[in-house]
């Protein structure tokens, strides 16, 4: 019984994170306290997935839950835009500012689709602590897929890597 309200109460503290289910194990009328703190301890600090839309239409910097706000992230670009439109990134440090300590650690990375129905070609472009790797540049009617990584939380700096695209429907 108890290692059952042990384990809800842990659903209830940390019910958007998707991981394995915890194993406690237990140690008489307790559970032990070793593999309690391994069960929290290993949860993906990240939520699955979210949904943004952007419905500028000029240039604008993005926040971190447009770029940055779940393992996968999608930014949907659907204002009607002008020509010249550029999506700059918040600066690492903001960003990391705003993540969990769970979240905001070297090594940490999300996958981010961004989807442009602006009618024009939108381009990432960087701020304070970015490198960017790759095709920033988004042609209209379609999506490019990125890798975000934290390479560096101490002194903040992330990347941006291109790995595809493909034409929406």
């Amino acid at each position: 019984m108890r290692k059952i309200l042990t384990a809800d109460v842990i659903g209830t503290l940390f019910p958007g994170i998707q991981g394995a289910v915890p194993v406690i194990a237990d140690n008489g009328s307790m559970p032990d306290q070793i593999s309690l703190i391994n069960a929290i301890l290993s949860q993906n600090p990240w939520q699955a997935t979210v949904f943004n839309t952007a419905t500028n239409t000029a240039s604008f910097t993005a926040t971190q839950s447009q770029i940055m706000g779940a393992e996968e992230t999608v930014l949907s670009l659907t204002g009607a835009a002008g020509a010249g439109v550029a999506l700059t990134l918040p600066t690492v440090a903001v960003l990391l500012a705003t993540l969990t300590p769970q979240q905001g650690v070297t090594g940490s990375s999300v996958g981010l689709r961004i989807l442009n129905s602006t009618g024009q070609t939108v381009t990432v472009t960087t701020a304070a602590g970015w490198t960017l790797s790759g095709t920033m540049t988004i042609a209209t009617a379609t999506a490019r897929d990125f890798i975000v990584t934290i390479t560096n939380a101490a002194t903040p700096t992330a990347t941006i890597q291109n790995i595809g695209g493909f034409t929406l429907l």
